[in-house]
């Protein structure tokens, strides 16, 4: 948008009604929240952040690629970003991964949420089967605790009209 057109039209927001705020609200309100999703990754992973392909520590600072910062390796030379070696890697599309993020916490049908979404079916079944395989490998590595279970009948199967006990 031109910088004038835009001027005026954050000028005009004050005299927008209540259905139009909402509006305005949720159509900006998936991409701020991927924006917090992408700084929070990027902090987490700047205390130790690593090349991906040697491991070295020595990493430079290498421009933007589609909105998020590169890094070359000073050992290697290769590039990467902070969403590499994450199941968000190379995934295109990405004001729509919290919208399906959410169909998945909703357990939606797969054609379901790729309508819901936005997507292409396909999308949504990789989409669905990238996010899936990370989750799997968030387990604990061993239980502890108390199970306990109970023994139950059904009606009618009780001891003393069952014909297949022994007398």
């Amino acid at each position: 948008m031109i910088a004038p057109r835009f001027k005026d039209w954050c000028a005009s927001l004050p005299s927008l009604d209540h259905p139009q705020h909402r509006q305005l609200r949720d159509a900006l309100h998936p991409a701020a929240g991927l924006d917090q999703v992408v700084a929070l990754i990027a902090q987490i992973r700047a205390s130790g952040r690593r090349c991906p392909a040697c491991g070295d520590e020595r990493c430079r600072r290498h421009g933007f690629a589609n909105d998020l910062q590169r890094f070359r390796c000073c050992a290697c030379g290769r590039t990467f970003n902070d969403l590499t070696g994450t199941p968000l890697a190379r995934l295109r599309l990405r004001s729509k991964w919290l919208a399906y993020s959410q169909a998945l916490v909703d357990t939606l049908p797969l054609r379901t949420a790729a309508d819901q979404v936005g997507v292409h079916r396909n999308t949504a079944f990789r989409w669905r089967h990238r996010f899936l395989d990370c989750v799997t490998l968030d387990r604990p590595a061993s239980r502890n605790g108390v199970v306990e279970a109970a023994q139950t009948t059904a009606t009618g199967t009780g001891e003393a009209n069952n014909p297949c006990r022994d007398a």
